[in-house]
């Protein structure tokens, strides 16, 4: 089962950075497109501003589902890497466990907004704005699944290891 489900985590964290990476390019191309027709043509699209506001939303909850694969949300690694072992343990349990409560609030609240404006439509495009907050529920059941399959390959956790205390990212990796 587990290693399943750490083959699927790595599959997801796959899909998740090039979906990113998509999303992040779309933003830019659509901005500098709304940019180059309203200030040089004087014709602003109308469906650009709402087509870089979805695909941002989109990016974000994507990216902050990756940063839980790969433990890069925030932390203290100054004060953890300094406590004992044991302290440092119940300090990292209890961070997942707040990060996981986080992840299945974003799944509950996603799929009440996604019920609540199920037959709402977005201004310019007509698309439905629970494709909007659809979001939420998916970035949150992602966090879920990388939380139980553990740390992404490769990913070393610098506050376990207390030789990198003090480093930089660039130092550590």
């Amino acid at each position: 089962m587990t290693r399943r489900l750490r083959t699927l985590n790595r599959v997801l964290i796959t899909l998740e950075t090039y979906a990113v990476g998509v999303l992040v390019i779309a933003v830019c191309d659509v901005v500098l497109l709304q940019v180059l027709m309203r200030y040089l043509f004087a014709y602003p699209n109308p469906w650009s501003e709402e087509v870089s506001r979805f695909c941002f939303i989109w990016m974000s909850l994507l990216g902050a589902s990756l940063a839980v694969a790969h433990r890069a949300h925030f932390r203290f690694d100054q004060v953890t890497a300094r406590l004992a072992p044991r302290a440092r343990k119940v300090v990292e349990t209890f961070a997942g466990a707040v990060v996981l409560m986080f992840a299945l609030l974003l799944i509950g609240a996603g799929i009440a907004l996604m019920d609540l404006t199920m037959a709402e439509r977005s201004a310019a495009l007509n698309l439905p704005v629970a494709l909007v907050y659809a979001a939420a529920p998916v970035s949150g059941a992602l966090m879920v699944i990388h939380l139980l399959a553990g740390p992404a390959a490769g990913d070393a956790d610098p506050a376990r290891d207390p030789a990198s205390v003090g480093r930089s990212v660039e130092e550590t990796g």
